[in-house]
């Protein structure tokens, strides 16, 4: 069963690093107006995801795939908390924490205090003590 879910943070980006995270675009994301873009690979949650998803808009009751239609699967890689900033992988999985903020954000150069301070902002009920689950993005 495919589920839906918001990318909220995606949204003013049209989706571009979302979708060029997933192999879907290969343009550049550094045109006008798109400057400081990068691939996203990564979505943190307060949960964790597994299994098939399409990106949708709007209201829990009135939400509508985004278009073109976004499809990807998702695999819990990892946890993460924000209180010590330490993200828990798995042995041997590729992994650089430099540019993890910038995979989960779309944004090259972003740091770890601005992923912090965008999922508290993105889950209202969390505090920087609530667990965070790093979900890897795949194309279908």
């Amino acid at each position: 069963m495919v589920k839906r879910i918001w990318m909220v943070q995606q949204k003013p980006f049209d989706y571009r690093p979302l979708r060029a995270g997933l192999g879907l675009i290969t343009e550049e994301l550094d045109a006008p107006g798109m400057t400081g873009l990068c691939p996203k690979i990564y979505t943190t949650r307060t949960h964790r995801l597994s299994g098939e998803y399409y990106v949708v808009e709007g209201s829990r009751f009135k939400a509508k795939p985004v278009v073109p239609e976004i499809r990807f699967k998702v695999t819990t890689v990892a946890s993460l908390n924000l209180h010590d900033g330490v993200v828990t992988f798995p042995p041997r999985f590729d992994f650089s924490w430099k540019t993890f903020p910038e995979k989960d954000l779309g944004v090259k150069g972003a740091t770890f205090e601005q992923l912090r301070d965008e999922l508290l902002r993105l889950n209202k009920k969390a505090t920087i003590d609530t667990p965070f689950f790093v979900n890897k993005l795949e194309r279908l």
